[in-house]
């Protein structure tokens, strides 16, 4: 006799309101300023990564799984940090899920990556003394340069934007992922019961 698959059609809403639920928070946390590593930081200031944040239901038979995905390529590295050539942030050593292996090995980032950042309107430029200089092709490449080399070196601090909105979500959505999966396995339960008759 073969297994009839099991239809998880509740677990699937309550699974897709939870994936909505914990996007929205995510995103929330992407904007709010967070101590990481001892320096205050906004994680998304030019908002494209809180743009790019999806999640998608992976139905299977007889299970059913929720990934959590962004389309920037730079997502996954803001959530769980990055080792740095010479150093690595504390937050990417205790990360909830363990330590990335990611580590860079260059003297710097490769040109270009920085530079749309520097030039968005929200990034003042300094000199050396803390005063605001023009933001000239020069001076956004200067700068540019030096935060590559220095993000390069010391790592990249561990961000957690995804995972503490899975922890804030979790407890909330708890019960509803119960019932929905306690209402698919009474049907799937009551169709096996009923094909036996």
């Amino acid at each position: 006799m073969a297994k009839e698959p099991i239809d998880l059609s509740n677990t699937a809403k309550a699974l897709d309101l939870y994936g909505k639920e914990v996007i929205k928070r995510a995103k929330r946390n992407l904007k709010i300023r967070k101590k990481v590593d001892g320096k205050w930081r906004v994680t998304d200031n030019t908002g494209n990564l809180a743009k790019s944040l999806h999640y998608k239901l992976v139905l299977g038979k007889n299970k059913i799984n929720i990934k959590f995905l962004s389309k920037e390529d730079y997502g996954y590295f803001m959530e769980k940090g990055v080792q740095g050539r010479e150093s690595t942030y504390p937050s990417v050593k205790n990360y909830k899920t363990g330590m990335t292996k990611a580590k860079f090995t260059k003297k710097n980032l490769a040109k270009g990556v920085i530079e749309g950042w520097v030039r968005s309107p929200k990034f003042k430029l300094r000199d050396k003394d803390g005063k605001f200089i023009k933001k000239n092709d020069a001076n956004i490449r200067n700068a540019s340069f030096m935060i590559g080399k220095s993000i390069a070196e010391k790592g990249l601090g561990a961000r957690s934007y995804m995972a503490d909105a899975i922890d804030e979500t979790k407890k909330r959505f708890v019960v509803a992922l119960r019932d929905g999966l306690l209402k698919d396995l009474t049907t799937g339960l009551n169709v096996i019961q009923d094909g036996n008759n």
